[in-house]
């Protein structure tokens, strides 16, 4: 876990210093989800995101993100939190419309109870503004199972 947090670090800090000089933007999301995959005591998840999207070609991007997560319980049970970090890639086929895959850790806590897994999630958005978009996806965390949840995401980019 800390050399994923080590790595983490040395990406944003590269991807910052490279900003002055570059199409790095910064942005940060507001998520709605459902679960969709071993999740059946939970009801919805609702969460928020940093994004760092650097451009590298017309149609492409890389991306890196760190979010939270808090994946409701039905009937009185526990509020489950993730945290995931992930790196990913932006395939524009047109200017507005993208697909993303994005892949990483997930930090899963729950009263009495935490994992790390692997984090991984691919979708598609579509840009309303230079400085909104909005997109769905599937967020998918593995270790000795998987679980996962669709998203809906509203992004403001600065």
């Amino acid at each position: 876990m800390k050399k994923l947090l080590v790595a983490t670090t040395i990406l944003f800090t590269a991807i910052a210093v490279k900003a002055q000089q570059s199409d790095l933007i910064f942005g940060v999301g507001l998520d709605i989800g459902i679960p969709a995959h071993n999740l059946s005591g939970s009801s919805m998840a609702v969460g928020a995101d940093f994004m760092a999207l650097y451009k590298i070609s017309k149609a492409a991007a890389v991306t890196g993100d760190i979010g939270y997560t808090a994946l409701f319980g039905k009937n009185g049970a526990s509020t489950t939190n993730i945290v995931p970090i992930r790196v990913g890639l932006r395939y524009y086929p047109v200017n507005e419309f993208y697909l993303a895959a994005k892949i990483g850790a997930g930090f899963i806590s729950s009263p009495g109870n935490s994992i790390t897994s692997t984090a991984y999630s691919f979708g598609a958005g579509y840009a309303i503004s230079p400085n909104l978009e909005i997109g769905a996806s599937y967020d998918g965390y593995d270790k000795n199972g998987t679980v996962g949840l669709v998203n809906l995401r509203l992004g403001y980019f600065f």
